[in-house]
């Protein structure tokens, strides 16, 4: 992705109309009530929120630009207020450090819930629609609509940190998600049809949520535990011809091998060892594609002192084996 070419906007964490002033800025097109939208060329972006109570605002995006668009978000201060995002449809690139350095976003049917604590930079791939439903509630708002869901809160955010979490759609909440984004399309009642699917996906979610919590089955990133993973991402695709340990992992970065575990797999949703095999034959496949490197090279550069293991492992990963991508 060439950045050079990125559309940058700047808009502080909150409500949906700081969003509004800030696509207005850049892409032109119009506000009109609770809706911002601009339809030019290869450029159609709709926001659309929704206030239910004080407090308490949803919107709903559909997006898509011929460009890169990377949204820098600022700290709102604010620890009472939540925010919780679905990913519907694309996917997106979050940065939680102060460097360069990106994470991939869940799925499609991805979930993130975090304070608005920490910047955060969110990058959107060019010419990729990107659908999402997102709530933004303080917990009076919280405490007001849904009181016994306020301990939930106090759970994961009581500690007034920065902190994340990365979770799953439940299958059975999908067809609430897809509900949304027809009722938008509605002629007649759309605002109350979308508030009432709304409302009752983020009722059932914080159910979902809640379960997790008292299973002890979520588990939140601080700003500290996003910049150490992030090392210790860089470390792996730096070593591809070296051997890792887990354990040697957990001892070099000063923490437990069940925190490194779980933190891992909470952010890249697949284990340390799984990453980094499909990462070291992604490797290979680049290496192996440019016609510069034999099979015997690059297995050697990478690592594997066997051959045939080298050749099984890619052939397991990619489904070819690593002959087959050699330029003929």
């Amino acid at each position: 992705m060439d950045n050079s070419e990125s559309v940058y906007l700047k808009v502080k964490e909150g409500e949906a109309r700081g969003y509004f002033n800030a696509l207005l800025k850049c892409f032109g097109g119009e506000v009109s009530g609770n809706v911002y939208e601009v339809n030019r060329g290869r450029t159609r972006i709709r926001l659309t929120s929704y206030s239910i109570i004080p407090g308490f605002e949803i919107s709903t995006t559909s997006a898509t630009h011929y460009t890169s668009v990377v949204v820098d978000r600022e700290s709102d201060d604010n620890p009472e207020l939540i925010h919780l995002n679905i990913i519907k449809e694309g996917s997106m690139t979050r940065d939680y450090d102060s460097c360069e350095k990106r994470t991939e976003a869940d799925s499609s049917k991805g979930i993130f819930i975090y304070n608005g604590l920490f910047p955060m930079k969110i990058t959107h791939p060019p010419n990729a629609l990107l659908e999402s439903v997102a709530f933004k509630i303080s917990k009076e708002a919280l405490t007001n609509l849904i009181p016994e869901a306020t301990d939930t809160f106090d759970a994961l955010f009581g500690s007034n940190e920065p902190v994340a979490y990365h979770t799953h759609l439940p299958v059975e909440l999908e067809t609430l998600v897809e509900d949304i984004f027809v009722f938008k399309k509605s002629e007649f009642g759309s605002k109350p049809l979308v508030i009432a699917r709304s409302l009752e996906l983020f009722t059932l979610l914080l159910r979902s949520v809640r379960k997790l919590v008292d299973k002890d089955e979520l588990h939140g990133l601080h700003i500290d535990d996003y910049q150490r993973l992030l090392k210790l991402k860089d470390q792996l695709l730096s070593s591809f011809d070296q051997r890792i340990s887990v354990e040697d992992l957990a001892a070099e970065f000063g923490i437990s091998v069940s925190k490194l575990k779980r933190d891992f797999k909470a952010l890249f949703n697949t284990s340390v060892y799984q990453f980094y095999t499909h990462a070291r034959m992604d490797e290979a496949y680049r290496r192996l594609k440019t016609g510069n490197f034999s099979v015997m090279e690059v297995g050697y550069d990478l690592g594997y002192q066997n051959l045939s293991k080298f050749s099984s492992m890619f052939k397991k990963v990619k489904g070819i084996n690593p002959k087959e991508v050699l330029p003929l």
